[in-house]
């Protein structure tokens, strides 16, 4: 059987492949990359037979053909005997214009997509701390940090989280035009601020964006004391 696995979820990618091989009870699989490897070397490798009498099963990583002719692997690749398992395995999405896509019908091979694991938004990190869920604010903030986003693009997300939730909390007219769905969202919040408490987190936000540009804090101290002042705004 031969399969063809790809898609950015490399980690799903070899579940799937392990998964496999104790469905067919093999011991051992060989694995090895295109780049490596010839035509001929394939050739002798998808023929060969185990000394024990289990059925082979192969791994081709063909994360860096790059430019490499693959015409000649895909004749070889045709004649796969039914004892064998050959997994073609990219670590990338393969487009329909792929060789081996193009060609999967023909070699009757199984092609198995994974999909990228959502890891969610920097919004995430708003919504978390708009709902004063202190636990998932600062776990979510320093999730964004560790990806390098910068302290005072999270800021302005804040900033425009605060904005909305005051336009529905103070029945702005251009609220209306709001997108349905965070509008609704927006409604979920707005009880958990009074008026006031919200005209102190617009001023508390305009005072440290001001000390982070004149350098009395550095930003990410700016960002830490605009999620404490929403966590514990009345």
């Amino acid at each position: 059987m031969i399969y063809i696995v790809h898609g950015e979820n490399l980690s799903k990618s070899r579940a799937l492949i392990l998964n496999q091989q104790k469905k067919l009870m093999v011991r051992y699989k060989q694995e090895f990359s295109i780049e490596d490897t010839t035509p001929s070397d394939l050739t002798s490798k998808i023929r060969s037979t185990d000394i024990f009498g289990e059925p082979q099963f192969f791994v081709v990583n063909i994360s860096g053909a790059g430019r490499t002719n693959l015409e000649e692997y895909i004749s070889v690749i045709n004649q796969t005997p039914a004892y064998t398992t050959l997994v073609i395995l990219s670590e990338k999405k393969l487009t329909a214009s792929n060789i081996f896509i193009k060609n999967a019908a023909a070699m009757k091979a199984q092609v198995l997509e994974n999909e990228a694991t959502v890891q969610g938004t920097s919004f995430d990190f708003v919504d978390a701390v708009m709902r004063k869920d202190r636990i998932n604010s600062y776990k979510l903030m320093h999730r964004e940090l560790n990806r390098d986003k910068d302290p005072f693009e999270l800021f302005a997300l804040l900033m425009y989280g605060l904005r909305s939730m005051a336009q529905v909390k103070f029945e702005s007219p251009s609220s209306s035009g709001m997108n349905p769905y965070v509008r609704s969202k927006q409604k979920t919040l707005v009880g958990k601020y009074t008026e006031e408490g919200v005209k102190n987190m617009f001023k508390a936000f305009y005072e440290l964006d001001l000390k982070t540009k004149t350098g009395e804090i550095n930003p990410e101290v700016m960002l830490t004391l605009a999620v404490e002042k929403v966590l514990n705004s009345k």
